[in-house]
């Protein structure tokens, strides 16, 4: 074999050193993409829904127990409202009819029953009407604002936290569920799901006239 030969086989055989630079640039990526993953896992809740997170903390005066039922009193609770201009207080509904929905915008059942609540509210003026807003992105669907706008909705809104601290602590267990409470701050009637609207009317008329 001449020298020549043997300097060609050299360089076939010799190993190829990877470019330092390319290397760096390899990591870059796969950094740049785990870190979109853990933006997207913090943005994105289960089920795809955006979280929803206004200005504020939430609070109630029971952190669980059984069901609010009729002739409890409401514990007194504190959510940032869905508009951003501070919080929405339960005792500020004191000594007023008040209707009090806890609901969830992935629900159907709410998503059916907050309007026909909304509409039939509006024969009973001196009946207030706040909703709490929970749940939020335990299934796909949208965000509250996203189904008030749909709906031209726009009553009072509160934004229970990721903890669902409010509804634990009003014993919640299905959506939606609604409270009608009476001026001196017991509750009259408890409803959940959808409401017949005959008989929604008829309780709406008692809250009014009791």
């Amino acid at each position: 074999m001449t020298n020549a030969t043997k300097a060609k086989a050299r360089r076939r055989a010799a190993p190829t050193l990877p470019n330092p630079g390319s290397s760096r640039g390899v990591w870059l990526v796969l950094g740049a993409i785990a870190l979109a993953v853990v933006i997207i896992a913090v943005v994105f809740r289960d089920g795809g829904t955006p979280a929803v997170s206004p200005a504020g903390s939430v609070s109630i005066d029971r952190a669980s127990g059984p069901p609010i039922a009729v002739g409890d009193v409401v514990p007194g609770w504190a959510a940032p409202s869905l508009t951003g201009s501070g919080d929405v207080r339960w005792s500020d509904a004191a000594g007023r009819p008040t209707v009090l929905a806890v609901w969830a915008p992935w629900c159907p059942h709410c998503q059916a029953e907050l309007p026909r609540l909304d509409a039939a509210l509006e024969a009973y003026p001196s009946v207030g009407l706040v909703t709490v807003a929970t749940a939020i992105g335990n299934q796909p669907g949208p965000t509250p604002q996203e189904y008030l706008d749909g709906g031209g909705l726009s009553f009072t809104v509160g934004v229970d936290d990721q903890a669902d601290t409010i509804m634990t602590g009003l014993g919640v267990v299905s959506f939606p569920t609604t409270y009608y409470v009476a001026a001196d701050g017991t509750v009259m009637d408890v409803t959940t799901g959808e409401v017949d609207p005959a008989q929604l009317d008829a309780i709406l008329a008692r809250l009014a006239g009791g």
